[in-house]
């Protein structure tokens, strides 16, 4: 393997052990699904969601706004959601 493998095999296996770290951590998947069940119910009521992050979290903050609204994995209609962070530049 040369240099660029190494690095690329080791930035995958640092992603793994994070996942692994959170599949492990029952107090964080609570609060993910407490998360998801408090979008769940704020769409139910007719509400949207408004995302916001700080330097890259805020392109992480438009991206998620953008698959609510588009579609993610299914084929559905689009889900009110606004990226308070867009164009900042």
């Amino acid at each position: 393997m040369n240099k660029q493998q190494d690095f690329i095999q080791q930035q995958i296996q640092a992603s793994l052990a994070v996942k692994q770290t959170l599949l492990g951590d029952a107090e964080l998947l609570a609060q993910i699904g407490q998360a998801c069940d408090l979008l769940i119910s704020a769409y139910r009521k007719g509400n949207k969601a408004l995302l916001a992050g700080n330097g890259g979290s805020a392109a992480d903050a438009q991206h998620m706004a953008a698959e609510l609204v588009g579609r993610f994995y299914i084929d559905r209609p689009g889900l009110p959601a606004i990226a308070l962070t867009t164009d900042t530049s």
